[in-house]
C-alpha cells in the first residue's frame, strides 16, 4: 500500500484534493472526490470542530469525516477522526457476512486480515452517538427502537440484530504521529520516527478492508459457520454489543 510521502518539515503531505475552509460545517460535498488511489462518490464530507488537530499539520486540507460506499464491493466505508487527531477507517457488513457479530478478539485465528496494524473496532451501528462523530452510514438512522440501514441492509429491529456491523482500524499505533498527543510522540523512540497517516492512506487502508471483508464473504474461513445464529444481542448503556460464546467456554461482553 503506497505510503504518504513527506514534507520538507519531515511531516506528511496530503495526496488527495478537498475544499479548504476553516469554517465549521459540512463543505459542498463533491460529486467524485479522489483520497489516495481510489476515486470516490462521497455521501458525506464533514468538519469536525471538537475533533480538528491545532497547530499546522496536512491535517489542516483535511475533512474529518468522509462517508462513502465502495463501488466494488458495495460496502459502506468511513473515515473518521478520533479526539487524538488520529483518522481511523470503517468498513459495514451486511448480516449474510460470515463475521457478522463477530467482536475484534472473537475473530478466529484463521482470518487473515491485512490492514494497518489490525482490526482494532468491531461494533453494530452506534446510532445513539452524535451524528457527526457517530459509526455509521449517513443513511443509518435510529427511529422508535428500530434501524433504517445502509442501502442493501434490511430494515430490521435493532432487537434482532440486523444492522450494519462495523469493522474498522485507527492510526494511533506506537509508529504513528497523534497530532494531539506531542508528548506520547517522544516515547517508544526504538520504533523510529511517528508518522502522521494521512487522509490518502487511510482511505487506501478501508477500501482496502473493503475488498478483504468481501473476499471472506465469498470464500468463508473455517470458524465462522452459522456466525448470524450463534451471537446474542445485547444493548447496554445504549450501546449495542454482542455475547458470544469464547474458546474455553466463557461468554464475554
Amino acid at each position: 500500500m503506497p505510503k504518504s510521502k513527506k514534507s520538507a518539515s519531515g511531516r506528511a503531505s496530503v495526496r488527495s484534493v478537498v475544499p479548504s475552509d476553516r469554517r465549521s460545517g459540512p463543505p459542498t460535498v463533491p460529486q467524485r472526490l479522489v483520497l489516495g488511489n481510489h476515486e470516490i462518490t462521497a455521501d458525506e464530507i464533514l468538519r469536525i470542530p471538537e475533533r480538528r488537530p491545532y497547530g499546522e499539520g496536512p491535517w489542516e486540507r483535511e475533512p474529518d469525516r468522509v462517508a462513502w460506499i465502495d463501488a466494488q464491493t458495495s460496502y459502506p466505508c468511513l473515515i473518521l477522526r478520533q479526539p487524538d487527531g488520529t483518522l481511523a477507517g470503517f468498513v459495514a457488513v451486511k448480516p449474510d457476512h460470515p463475521l457478522w457479530r463477530f467482536e475484534r478478539d472473537a475473530i478466529p485465528t484463521s482470518v487473515v486480515i491485512k490492514v494497518h496494524r489490525g482490526i482494532d473496532y468491531a461494533a453494530i451501528c452506534r446510532e445513539d452517538d452524535p451524528p457527526s462523530v457517530r459509526i455509521c452510514h449517513p443513511g443509518d438512522n435510529a427511529v422508535r427502537g428500530r434501524v433504517i440501514a445502509t442501502p442493501g441492509i434490511a430494515d430490521i429491529d435493532v432487537d434482532g440484530g440486523h444492522a450494519a456491523w462495523w469493522f474498522g482500524f485507527n492510526c494511533n499505533k506506537a509508529s504513528d504521529f497523534l497530532p494531539e498527543g506531542y508528548a506520547l510522540n517522544d516515547e517508544d523512540r526504538e520504533d523510529g520516527p511517528r508518522e502522521y497517516r494521512d487522509i490518502a492512506y487511510v482511505a487506501d487502508q478501508t477500501v482496502s478492508l473493503a475488498r478483504q471483508l468481501k473476499a471472506l464473504q465469498a470464500n468463508p474461513p473455517v470458524g465462522t459457520e452459522g456466525a448470524a445464529d450463534s451471537g446474542v444481542p445485547l444493548v447496554l448503556g445504549n450501546h449495542s454489543k454482542a455475547l458470544r460464546l469464547r474458546k474455553g467456554g466463557r461468554d464475554d461482553v
